[in-house]
């Protein structure tokens, strides 16, 4: 079967789950070419990556000269062979007066001839909707001819409501193919936008269990807490309040590494020396997956402390807090978006209220002196990823999900 991706910057650190998806497809055999809006700006990429050569698989739909002059002269190469390879979705690629700006300018052309490679693909798999609505005028041009499928993410959905994007999402509702959820949340506003529950299937993201070996982990509480966050610098992250729980228990001994990277990284730095954690807290960036892996092994808790941004914005399920139960580390997060739906109080880790750093201080405390209650709770959480979160298992039912959708009558 052949597959189209189509997503924002690629390959992005922080979008593990889309890797996984890629990597898997391709392990079963899928053949696979990425469309990607632009080339992320991450300095560093995970193993996967370089692994199954996803870079040679890649093409970039801003790939094309920002001069003027450079840019028609590339056009005039470009335009006889594609005219041949597809006459009438090209010409209309450059029609002014139906498209304007985006004809004239040329970037509606050289869109157009980046997917002429995908163009007999029999599935267009589209990470967030904003990337469906592309796939969708690009089959409307008749670039495109495959199925479109399109993932949605809570965070997606606010920002095209945000947009005001209620025609465009109605059009993809109405020839969008298949719509994958994250969540039931997910479903649920999906249909509240009137899109067809027939053509919704939920579809989780998932983890490669058998890269998170728990036998080597480290004992818990051995010696002062290994405190561990990887996250984007963003609000809903919500480390302000973890930095603030730190200094509330400045008495316990700690260390604290926070992996990642974002846009309020300066405003935590100064953070951090305003309540004196020079000595207990480190920012090492973003890190590749084998990293992040060697540093869980080291872990004592996990901390995620989310909240709900000043937009609305909120967190589906992280799939790095997949990646630490599957680690085997306790987890310490917030009941915020999705996540009471993957962590239970108690059971599978540990809960406090959103914003809440005296509550954060005092459950750090609690976890150090009740070590059988944590290292109950990390094992159980192993063993909810495993049977219900295994990105093995899932990918093959997203292959089977696919197939179906590729071959039903139209």
């Amino acid at each position: 079967m052949r597959i189209a991706f189509v997503v924002g910057a690629f390959p992005a650190l922080s979008e593990t789950f889309l890797l996984n998806q890629i990597t898997g497809l391709m392990d079963a055999g899928c053949d696979v070419k990425i469309f990607a809006r632009e080339r992320s700006g991450d300095t560093v990429v995970h193993e996967d990556v370089v692994r199954h050569g996803l870079l040679h698989h890649a093409r970039y739909l801003d790939h094309f000269p920002s001069n003027w002059v450079g840019r028609f002269f590339r056009f005039l190469m470009l335009f006889p062979l594609r005219l041949w390879q597809a006459p009438a979705p090209v010409l209309r690629s450059i029609n002014v007066f139906a498209y304007g700006r985006e004809a004239w300018s040329l970037r509606l052309f050289f869109t157009a001839a980046a997917f002429l490679e995908a163009r007999d693909h029999d599935i267009v798999f589209c990470h967030l909707g904003v990337n469906g609505l592309l796939a969708l005028r690009m089959k409307r041009m008749g670039i495109l001819k495959g199925r479109i499928v399109t993932v949605f993410h809570m965070a997606d959905l606010m920002d095209l409501a945000q947009a005001q994007m209620p025609a465009e999402l109605g059009g993809l509702f109405s020839e969008g193919d298949l719509f994958l959820p994250v969540n039931r949340p997910v479903k649920l506003r999906l249909i509240e936008l009137g899109c067809p529950e027939r053509k919704i299937v939920v579809h989780r993201m998932g983890v490669d269990v058998a890269h998170f070996d728990v036998s080597a982990r480290r004992r818990f509480g051995a010696s002062s807490l290994k405190i561990l966050s990887v996250a984007r610098l963003v609000e809903k992250k919500g480390l302000g309040y973890a930095l603030e729980a730190m200094a509330l228990a400045r008495d316990l001994p700690y260390e604290y590494v926070i992996i990642g990277d974002g846009p309020l990284r300066p405003a935590l730095e100064a953070d951090v020396k305003r309540l004196g954690l020079v000595r207990q807290v480190r920012f090492l960036g973003w890190q590749d997956s084998g990293t992040i892996r060697r540093y869980l092994k080291d872990t004592d808790i996990f901390l995620a402390p989310s909240v709900t941004a000043e937009t609305g914005d909120h967190e589906g399920i992280p799939v790095v807090l997949m990646e630490a139960m599957a680690s085997g580390v306790p987890v310490l997060t917030t009941p915020n978006g999705s996540i009471r739906d993957l962590v239970e109080d108690g059971r599978t880790g540990f809960l406090v209220p959103e914003k809440d750093a005296p509550a954060l201080a005092a459950k750090l405390r609690q976890l150090k002196d009740a070590p059988a209650c944590v290292e109950a709770a990390a094992q159980a959480a192993r063993c909810l990823i495993e049977e219900q979160y295994n990105i093995r298992t899932l990918n093959q039912l997203l292959l089977r999900i696919l197939t179906n959708t590729a071959y039903e009558a139209a």
